[in-house]
């Protein structure tokens, strides 16, 4: 009996063996030199690790990247569900090389930053690029779901890395051969972002629509240093590096200098279908004005009141400030602020965007909206142009980030477009990605947008196609965030403070009477203003100027106190005035 089970052992044995070889045969070679292996079905437990992470993963890097403030990964990466592989599929050994994608598109350069993979490419072109295999191949070729690259990068592991604590050296397979998932360049998927479910889900392909893709292999923003390896150093940190982690990017992101590139798979789509978007309540309501007769005035809190322990959605982070507010053609207000974890600039910081609805006191639930993950989201700003809603953002640390981007919606908010980035035509001076809260349109049709420029500075971007295509209009104003109006006569420009500068100690105003090519640059009568302050303002139907600012630099102020303490004279009973 004993010999009889250890045959049996032993055949067991060998039937494995087959298994294994089987599934970690030779790569396929396909017509332009891209090696495939199989990767086979199965199951594996999908999000961050069960286990806290390495100490060592989570420290940051000063200025840029703090230290986590949780051990189990980003709330997008939760809650860890059991998903199901059914059907084995072929995957890229690597990322799509700059000569293989040179067969679909000659005329691409690459960067050599990241040669010799594909980088800088949106997530449409690498759409188009599996399009083209299919047909020259004639068979389907994709990209990975993101499931099936977890499953894959993992190759049955359950450690942050594949290699364990710590990300592989590049160019090293894994147990199922495949190569730098943990290192070079990250890599768009085939998903839509979006939070994971708690159910068990089967040949997952993502929600029906969203915002922005998702992906996987690297981060997305970059710290500000001399050297060309600090500029890229936070996406490259390990912590962006895991088979977890997720970053989302809109699918129409192009930049030579963006870290993006990816990887295909051979393998009919999963007839699985997508997973429904969940609702967010908003609707397109009338307008049913009623207001008393006489003065009437109806306070509502503007900034909301999060209390700790009411069941609010996963990523309200720790801050919220610098806040944007529109009304809506149907009464309702919307209201979004930047969203800090911890700090201004992590990668991790989000905006949030709540509605007022029309009559009502209390805001609705926030939501965590727009977030491109593993890039700091900032500088929201809304305006209602005739009833079309625009929303503004920037990236102020993207790779290859443009100026701003922007989406719009004309359903008061309920549904938006996907974002679009700034079209520049032209000559492009220096600029940081963080719109400002102030956009008029002049009479001809011409859209003025703020933005920061650098230093005391803020440029103004112009647009006379709707948003197709915008132009630096050359000059630059007299302060950093200066909110913008139109004088009576709708063709000059005029631009109100800016935070850290002043003229003789007072805000300074910014005229200009040709565009926004030069700017006539004096003082008001207002105090300057301080760091993370903006002024605001606005034409009212009268025809007179609604302006609103911080009351005073509370540095500048602290500073103007003790000048007068160290002139001043004494008084009686060793008192102090002002002299």
């Amino acid at each position: 009996m004993r010999r009889k089970t250890s045959i049996l052992f032993a055949m067991g044995l060998i039937v494995a063996a087959v298994v294994i070889l089987a599934d970690s045969s030779e790569p396929k070679v396909n017509s332009i030199g891209m090696a495939l292996v199989r990767v086979p079905p199965g199951s594996f437990e999908m999000g961050v690790d069960s286990v806290p992470l390495p100490k060592e993963l989570l420290t940051g890097v000063s200025g840029v990247t703090y230290d986590r403030t949780t051990d189990t990964g980003d709330y997008d990466e939760k809650p860890v569900h059991k998903v199901t592989i059914t059907k084995p599929f072929f995957m890229s050994v690597t990322e799509v090389t700059v000569e293989q994608y040179r067969r679909f598109k000659p005329d691409f350069r690459g960067n050599p930053y990241y040669a010799p993979y594909v980088s800088g490419v949106s997530w449409n072109d690498a759409v188009a690029f599996c399009r083209w295999l299919s047909e020259k191949e004639g068979t389907t070729y994709r990209l990975p779901t993101e499931a099936e690259w977890e499953f894959a990068c993992r190759a049955g592991t359950h450690s942050p890395f594949s290699s364990g604590g710590k990300p592989p050296e590049p160019e090293t397979g894994n147990a199922w051969d495949l190569k730098n998932m943990h290192t070079g360049v990250a890599e768009w998927v085939l998903d839509w972002h979006g939070l994971y479910p708690r159910e068990p889900q089967t040949d997952p392909v993502g929600p029906a629509s969203g915002f922005a893709k998702v992906v996987r292999g690297g981060g997305l923003d970059y710290r500000q240093s001399k050297s060309d390896g600090g500029r890229r150093f936070p996406a490259e940190y390990p912590y962006y590096r895991r088979s977890a982690n997720r970053a989302s990017m809109a699918p129409g992101f192009e930049s030579a200098e963006h870290p993006i590139g990816f990887r295909v798979v051979q393998a009919e789509m999963p007839a699985t279908k997508p997973r429904p978007v969940p609702h967010s309540g908003i609707t397109d309501r009338e307008i049913r004005w009623s207001v008393p007769r006489g003065a009437y005035y109806h306070t509502r809190l503007m900034f909301p009141h999060l209390v700790a322990g009411r069941d609010l959605p996963p990523g309200l982070g720790r801050a919220y400030h610098n806040s944007a507010v529109v009304v809506c053609s149907n009464g309702d207000l919307l209201a979004a602020y930047y969203n800090t974890p911890q700090y201004e600039d992590d990668p991790d910081q989000t905006v949030m965007t709540l509605r007022l609805r029309y009559g009502k006191d209390a805001w609705d639930t926030p939501e965590v909206w727009p977030d491109f993950a593993d890039a700091a989201d900032a500088a929201p700003v809304l305006w209602n142009d005739r009833g079309k809603l625009w929303f503004f953002f920037g990236s102020p640390r993207l790779l290859g980030g443009p100026p701003f981007q922007f989406m719009t919606s004309t359903d008061n908010g309920a549904t938006w477009t996907v974002p679009e980035f700034a079209n520049i035509q032209g000559p492009l001076g220096k600029f940081t990605p963080q719109p400002i809260n102030s956009i008029v349109r002049a009479p001809d049709g011409t859209i003025y947008l703020p933005v920061d420029g650098a230093g005391g500075t803020s440029v103004i971007f112009a647009s006379r196609d709707d948003g197709k295509t915008w132009r630096d209009t050359g000059g630059r104003t007299g302060g950093r965030h200066t909110t913008l109006v139109l004088a009576k006569d709708g063709a000059t420009l005029i631009g109100f403070g800016g935070k850290n500068t002043n003229v003789d100690g007072f805000m300074p105003k910014s005229v200009s009477r040709d565009g926004g090519k030069t700017w006539q640059i004096t003082k008001t009568q207002f105090k300057p203003l301080g760091s993370g302050q903006r002024p605001s303002v606005i034409r009212l139907a009268s025809g007179r100027l609604f302006f609103v600012a911080d009351f005073f630099d509370k540095k500048a102020q602290a500073r103007s106190w003790r000048s007068a303490m160290t002139t001043a004279r004494p008084g009686r009973r060793g008192s102090y005035r002002k002299s």
